[in-house]
């Protein structure tokens, strides 16, 4: 194999080798139950906030699609990187190394080279990762639709965008409720109705305003 070929697959199995060992750590230290727990929380708090501030444009008669891309991205981005992936990195690393000092003190040496350590120094990235995901990925999705406004011109109808964007938030509130059934094994169906409901309820709510007001 040719140098150059090495060197591009080096890193790549390293960066495999990483991941793998991470889902090892967060599997040994029981971190998938806190990780999927912060997803859901964070993409349901994300989808409902996305709804808030583009109705909430809507109401205040914004009509360029790309303020609504820049206002819902922009926080979406704070949100998910600076309290999604950093503040959870920093909480659960600073539980992750209370649990190692503890162990520690009970077997009075220290874990530096320990199973231990590894778990108090990665599944912290591991927890965060999932949780800044859970805050990005579904809210950003739910701007494809002001996307194509843009892309098709100012002349797009923005009652259209408004309701495609809405109702993706509200079809990915579904499939959240679907996934909670499904690992508390109730019924999937009802706990995705229950979600859309909320969904719903935010939007009549913010919408009623409009009509109040």
């Amino acid at each position: 194999m040719l140098e150059s070929e090495k060197s591009l697959q080096n890193p790549l199995h390293n960066l495999i080798f990483f991941f793998k060992e991470l889902r090892r750590l967060a599997r040994i230290s029981d971190a998938h139950s806190i990780a999927r727990r912060l997803f859901v929380t964070n993409s349901f708090d994300g989808l409902i906030s996305t709804l808030g501030i583009i109705l909430g444009g809507y109401l205040g008669n914004v009509e360029d699609p790309a303020t609504y891309i820049y206002t819902v991205a922009g926080g979406m981005l704070a949100l998910g990187i600076f309290s999604g992936m950093i503040a959870t990195y920093l909480s659960e690393r600073a539980e992750r190394l209370r649990e190692l000092h503890e162990t520690e003190r009970v077997m009075l040496h220290k874990l530096d080279d320990s199973i231990y350590a590894k778990v108090a120094r990665y599944v912290p990235v591991y927890v965060a990762f999932w949780s800044g995901i859970g805050a990005l990925l579904l809210p950003l999705l739910t701007l494809i639709p002001f996307a194509v406004a843009l892309y098709l011109g100012t002349d797009f109808p923005l009652e259209i965008t408004i309701a495609a964007s809405t109702s993706i938030a509200l079809v990915e509130l579904f499939l959240i409720g679907c996934y909670l059934g499904k690992i508390s094994g109730e019924s999937k169906l009802l706990n995705g109705l229950k979600f859309v409901g909320i969904g719903l309820t935010a939007v009549i709510t913010l919408l009623a305003l409009k009509v109040v007001f």
